[in-house]
């Protein structure tokens, strides 16, 4: 990519921006809130809840650490693929096709499938294993994410059982917290990886100490941080029982 390319960039993203900036302000606007709390309720709602529903919330320490360490592994994979793409396999022209088709796929398809095909001699060093890869990469992160945000109101309604107050604000909040700053990490560590092993970005190809950085950011780190994710994600202590048991003793003490 040439160094005139650079404005067009700008201006593609300036676009996306204010069409994005536009959305925002007809969803917030144009958004009713059908239940609001009363007053009493209102002051029932303190800013420490949100330290004191992390302590006591077992479920909620456990999904928030997966949302963390599950967005940091996720994000890997959007920062250092165009690089993989490039320098790795070759080929950059299906940057975005690829992973998006997968995640299409993955809203609708929970489970990432297997990929059995390393031993056909037709598939390896070719550029369609890379794309295979990262379609079922998307299609796996995409169906994780649903699987992440659906536990949300398992765990809003936990807390309403220990603490007798339906924060789910506060518990919102705290897991944006936590897939902010898993983001945040997905986008830095990646970088100082491939720093290690030497990335120069003004190169057109780079020296095989750096494709095994951009190897190691884009494949085994995340492979890594997903079998840890997992094994956070098995401490979770809720079940379908246990939550229908929960709803049924709130339901008896509310009315």
């Amino acid at each position: 990519m040439s160094a005139a390319a650079g404005p067009a960039w700008f201006k593609v993203y300036a676009v996306y921006m204010v069409i994005g900036f536009v959305a925002l302000m007809l969803s917030y606007f144009g958004t009713k809130e059908r239940i609001i709390p009363t007053a009493e309720e209102t002051d029932k709602v303190k800013y420490s809840d949100l330290v004191n529903e992390l302590k006591r919330n077992r479920p909620l320490q456990i999904l928030g650490l997966f949302f963390l360490i599950g967005f940091t592994f996720m994000f890997f994979g959007n920062t250092v693929w165009p690089f993989y793409l490039k320098y790795n396999i070759g080929h950059s022209e299906w940057i975005a096709s690829v992973g998006l088709l997968g995640s299409i796929l993955g809203i609708f398809v929970l489970g990432q499938l297997c990929l059995w095909v390393w031993q056909f001699d037709s598939f390896k060093y070719s550029p369609t294993l890379g794309y295979i890869g990262r379609f079922l990469q998307q299609w796996g992160l995409t169906s994780a994410t649903g699987f992440m945000w659906a536990l949300v109101p398992e765990v809003v309604t936990f807390g309403e059982f220990k603490s007798k107050k339906r924060v789910a604000g506060i518990i919102n909040a705290l897991m944006g917290l936590f897939f902010k700053i898993g983001l945040a990490l997905g986008g830095i560590i990646p970088g100082y990886i491939n720093a290690v092993y030497g990335f120069n970005g003004s190169l057109l190809a780079q020296t095989e100490e750096a494709l095994f950085g951009i190897n190691l950011s884009m494949i085994w780190a995340p492979i890594i941080l997903a079998i840890i994710a997992g094994f956070v994600m098995s401490r979770y202590p809720l079940s379908d029982t246990d939550i229908d048991h929960i709803n049924e003793k709130i339901t008896a003490y509310s009315k």
